[in-house]
């Protein structure tokens, strides 16, 4: 089985512009439709209005909203133009909150594809968080870093293993895209200790029985911590996608503290597939 089904996030922000190139350019590679969707909620500055005023303004705000969608999609359609066949591409239009939109429509499809997080002031109703709608949507999602825009998908990937749950569920997730892969690196930051063995079996073995040549390092953790450490390797191996397993630790724990997805899903520099 092959990707088909292909979801963008699009908000009209600099991230999203790179999601959808790389949207792009899956679609062609997978004869995949794509649809692309926006999610708009309310403006923390309309939540902040008197009743009052909110209610005279209520009809003015419905129009800008509208022309902001009709703006999206005209901008959607207009970068797919020669570049995905019009047949195979779709569009919708929800307004509810981004987040809760986006996790509920990434269980319908293969992969979503979203960008990085950005601040959009002027337009916060339609901000995502890639790491809460990861933790939420119990689908694979592909974050799309700013200023990504090769011409042509790099066919090399980068798998981060610790042997926990969502390493596994991550890996295998990613199974139909690693299948067309040139090259695959499975590496654990630390050294083997920190992940159970499994006897009579390893992970290259496992993979090139998918067709899938792959060979496993262990890379010692650096002074940047795990992800740093993770990121630094992909960046010296020039790969072009990194898979892993979100939150190891919990949410709540990640979101307080800080933790290896968050900071890797904010700096990395190529796509980020994660699991959770």
């Amino acid at each position: 089985m092959t990707l088909k089904n292909l979801l963008v996030a699009y908000n009209g922000g600099e991230a999203s512009d790179t999601a959808l190139h790389l949207g792009a350019l899956m679609s062609r590679k997978y004869d995949a439709h794509l649809t692309g969707i926006v999610a708009h909620g309310v403006s923390n500055i309309v939540q902040n209005f008197p009743p009052w005023l909110a209610q005279k303004v209520a009809a003015s705000l419905d129009d800008i909203i509208a022309g902001r969608v009709t703006e999206l999609e005209d901008r959607f359609r207009s970068y797919l133009d020669g570049k995905v066949d019009p047949d195979k591409q779709h569009w919708i239009d929800v307004h509810a909150d981004p987040d809760r939109t986006i996790s509920f429509y990434t269980r319908m499809f293969d992969v979503t594809v979203l960008g990085q997080y950005e601040n959009l002031p002027a337009a916060d109703e339609y901000t995502l968080h890639p790491d809460r709608i990861a933790h939420a949507s119990g689908r694979p999602i592909l974050v799309a870093p700013k200023r990504f825009r090769p011409t042509e998908i790099n066919e090399s990937a980068v798998i981060a293993w610790d042997g926990k749950r969502n390493a596994s569920r991550a890996l295998f997730d990613a199974m139909n895209i690693l299948e067309t892969k040139r090259m695959v690196t499975i590496v654990t930051v630390g050294d083997k200790s920190v992940h159970r063995e499994t006897k009579g079996i390893d992970l290259p073995t496992l993979l090139a029985r998918h067709g899938v040549e792959a060979k496993h390092v262990v890379v010692p953790r650096g002074s940047g911590g795990t992800a740093r450490t993770i990121l630094d390797f992909c960046m010296e191996q020039k790969t072009g996608l990194l898979v892993m397993g979100a939150f190891g630790h919990s949410k709540l724990s990640e979101d307080l503290f800080g933790g290896v997805t968050k900071h890797i899903l904010r700096e990395a520099e190529i796509p980020v597939f994660v699991s959770h």
